[in-house]
C-alpha cells in the first residue's frame, strides 16, 4: 500500500492499484484503497471534461465577442453576458450625442467609381471611429454617409460632453490627414460637419426579436442631428448646444453663434462653436463677437453692427459675423417688436 502511494505520488497516475494478496485487514484495506482510487480517477477525468469543455466555451464566446463587437459595443456585451436578463430593458439616462455628415456627398459619389468611393469612405470612418473611441465614445450607427456616437452609454463619464466636443474637434483635425490623402490618390477632399447635444434619452435594445438595435431614442438626438445641419448654414465645422457649453466652457474655448428655434420644435436654443486653439487675430475676433453679441440682444442694434463691421475688417470670412451685420443693420433701421426675443427661426433640417 504505502509503495503505490508513493508510485501514485511521483506519477499522477491514478490507474495504479495495490495487488490484494490476503483476505484479512491488510487485504481489506488494499480493496478499500483500490475503490477509493476509482472514484478519484472517474473524478479527475470529469474534471479534465469540465476544463476542456470550459476552454472550448471561452474560445466560442471570445469569437463572439470578436465578431459582435463590430457591431454592439463592448461593455454591452459585457453587460448582457453577465445578466442576460437585462437585454430587452431600457434605462433613461443623461448622454451626449454626436452626428457628423460628409457635405455635398451625393455630388462627390457622382463623381467617383464605386469601389474607389467604398474605399475612401472607409478610410474616412476608420480615422472617425478611431477618434471617437479614443475618447470613450460609441458608435451608435452609421446612416448612410453620416455617424451617430454616443458618450455616457453604456458606460458614464463625469465629463462625457467635453469627451464629445474634443472628439468633435479632433475628427475635425483628423479630416486634415485623410484629406491629404485624397489629394495624394487625385480623389476629392471631404469637408464634414458635427452637431452635438446633451439630455436625457432612452438607451437599450430597441426592435423585435428578430432584429434588434443598441440605440438611443429621444428629443435630445433630434436636436443633435438638427445642430449638424446647421453647421451648413453657419459654415462651422461644429455646433453644440447650450447644455453642453454650460458642463464644457471652463476646459474649451467657445463662442456663441446664435440663438435658433431648429425644425420640429417650438423654443430656441443657443448654439456655439469650439476650437481647440485661437491665434491672435482669432482671439480679437472671438472677444469681439461676444462684445457685439451681448449688444445685439441688448437690442443695441448700432453697436452691434460696428462690433461685426469690425470683424470683418480682420477676418472677412467670418460668416456669423456676416449673417448677423445684416439682421443688425436691418433691426438698426426697423427696431423688431417688443417682445423680440432674438430667435431665428430655421425652416430647413
Amino acid at each position: 500500500v504505502s509503495q503505490t502511494m508513493r508510485r501514485i505520488i511521483a506519477s499522477n497516475d491514478l490507474s495504479e492499484r495495490v495487488g490484494v494478496e490476503y483476505n484479512d485487514e491488510i487485504g481489506q484495506l488494499s480493496h478499500t484503497f483500490n475503490l477509493m482510487l476509482g472514484e478519484l480517477g472517474k473524478a479527475y477525468d470529469q474534471i479534465k471534461r469540465y476544463a476542456f469543455d470550459a476552454v472550448v466555451a471561452q474560445k466560442k464566446e471570445t469569437k463572439i465577442r470578436n465578431i459582435f463587437q463590430l457591431y454592439v459595443p463592448k461593455d454591452v456585451i459585457d453587460t448582457y453576458f453577465q445578466n442576460p436578463e437585462s437585454m430587452l430593458v431600457g434605462n433613461n439616462r443623461p448622454v451626449a450625442i454626436l452626428f457628423s455628415d460628409i457635405r455635398s456627398f451625393t455630388t462627390i459619389s457622382e463623381g467617383m467609381e464605386p469601389d474607389d468611393l467604398v474605399s475612401s469612405l472607409n478610410r474616412y470612418f476608420a480615422l472617425m471611429v478611431d477618434t471617437i473611441m479614443e475618447r470613450g465614445g460609441v458608435v451608435d450607427k452609421y446612416i448612410g454617409d453620416a455617424i451617430m456616437a454616443m458618450f455616457g452609454a453604456p458606460t458614464k463619464h463625469d465629463d462625457d460632453c467635453l469627451r464629445a466636443v474634443l472628439a468633435g474637434m479632433e475628427m475635425s483635425e483628423s479630416l486634415e490627414v485623410f484629406n491629404m490623402g485624397q489629394r495624394e490618390r487625385g480623389k476629392p477632399p471631404f469637408r464634414i460637419g458635427i452637431g452635438i447635444n446633451y439630455g436625457v434619452v432612452t438607451v437599450g435594445n430597441i426592435g423585435c426579436e428578430k432584429k434588434m438595435n443598441y440605440t438611443l431614442i429621444g428629443d435630445p438626438v433630434n436636436l443633435a442631428s438638427r445642430l449638424e445641419g446647421a453647421t451648413k448654414m453657419y459654415k462651422q465645422p461644429i455646433l453644440f448646444s447650450q447644455d453642453v457649453r454650460e458642463r464644457v466652457k471652463d476646459k474649451v474655448r467657445c463662442r456663441l453663434v446664435d440663438t435658433i428655434q431648429v425644425k420640429g420644435k417650438t423654443e430656441g436654443v443657443r448654439v456655439y462653436t469650439a476650437r481647440t486653439m485661437l491665434g491672435p487675430v482669432e482671439e480679437r475676433v472671438w472677444a469681439l463677437s461676444e462684445a457685439a453679441m451681448d449688444a445685439y440682444y441688448g437690442r443695441d442694434f448700432a453697436s452691434a453692427a460696428k462690433g461685426f463691421r469690425e470683424i470683418l475688417s480682420l477676418q472677412p470670412e467670418d460668416h456669423p459675423a456676416s449673417l448677423f451685420l445684416e439682421r443688425a443693420e436691418a433691426y438698426a433701421k426697423s427696431p423688431p417688436a417688443s417682445d423680440w426675443d432674438g430667435v431665428e427661426v430655421l425652416t430647413e433640417k
